[in-house]
C-alpha cells in the first residue's frame, strides 16, 4: 500500500477516490471522518488520506489525478451515449450515468 495523496481537502480526496475506483484502481480513504478530533491531534493527522493498494497503479492513478486537474479548468460537455448536455463540474452522466472518460479512453 501506498499513501497517493492527503492535504488536498476532503470533497477533492473524495472525488479522487471517485474516480480511480470507476477506473478499477484499488484504494482506501483514511481519515475522512476524523476532523472531531481537532484539537486532541497534530493537525497533520487530521488530513484526509487516499492510499493505494497496488504499487503498480500508481502511473494509472495520476493520469487519473491529471484528468480530474483539467475537469477543473473544463467546460459544460456532451455525454456521448445519450448527447445529454452536462455541466463542467460533473463526471458522470445524469441522465444515463455514462462516464465523462469511459475506461476505453484511458
Amino acid at each position: 500500500m501506498i499513501r497517493l495523496k492527503s492535504g488536498v481537502g476532503p470533497f477533492v480526496i473524495q472525488q479522487y477516490y471517485d474516480a480511480l475506483t470507476e477506473q478499477g484502481i484499488k484504494c482506501v480513504l483514511r481519515n475522512q471522518f476524523i476532523s472531531g478530533a481537532a484539537g486532541e491531534l497534530p493537525a497533520q493527522d487530521l488530513e484526509p488520506e487516499l492510499w493505494l493498494m497496488d504499487i503498480e497503479d500508481a502511473a494509472h492513478a495520476e493520469s487519473v489525478w491529471q484528468s480530474l486537474q483539467s475537469d477543473s479548468e473544463a467546460q459544460e460537455w456532451v455525454c456521448q451515449a445519450c448527447n445529454e448536455e452536462q455541466e463542467a463540474e460533473f463526471n458522470v452522466c445524469w441522465n444515463c450515468q455514462q462516464s465523462k472518460h469511459p475506461m476505453n479512453n484511458c
